[in-house]
């Protein structure tokens, strides 16, 4: 097993509760009604929040997914230990199995007002990253065939 993709993401939490608050209805676009909620049904910190949606963006650098990540496709969720963890579904698990992905690692930590994420994804798949030579082609090609367009999933 190897490790095909690192992603990382910092959320200004103010910055992130302005957003919702100006347009209330991107929450329920970016995270899922479980992410929103506590498991005694008030809703969850800022912080919480904003580490949930900067967690997603760390993902999605770390799976290397082209284009446009479909937000409810990843969701936030405890492990059995409580350490926070993705389920994945839709075109999300796709992309992870289709590049040989077989396990994510998922760190959040907030403090003051900003929140840091950190995602290891791990497969028997090729690095998402280029050779140190340069000379490999563009991800995006070698999982999808040649003439394939980032931010696109070409339809099989």
């Amino acid at each position: 097993m190897a490790i095909l993709g690192i992603g990382t993401d910092i959320a200004d939490v103010p910055r992130f509760a302005e957003h919702i608050e100006r347009v209330p209805e991107l929450l329920d676009r970016l995270l899922t009604p479980a992410e929103q909620l506590k498991r005694n049904g008030k809703r969850r910190t800022d912080a919480s929040l904003a580490a949930r949606f900067s967690a997603k963006e760390a993902l999605k650098k770390a799976l290397g997914f082209p284009g446009w990540l479909p937000w409810q496709s990843a969701e936030v969720v405890p492990a059995r230990s409580g350490a926070p963890s993705f389920r994945l579904r839709g075109l999300v698990l796709e992309h992870f199995h289709r590049i040989g992905a077989t396990n994510i690692h998922l760190s959040i930590t907030h403090d003051a007002n900003l929140t840091m994420t950190f995602v290891i994804v791990e497969g028997e798949g090729a690095s998402l990253s280029p050779g140190v030579d340069g000379e490999v082609e563009h991800f995006t090609q070698s999982m999808y065939g040649p003439g394939a367009r980032l931010g696109e999933i070409p339809k099989q």
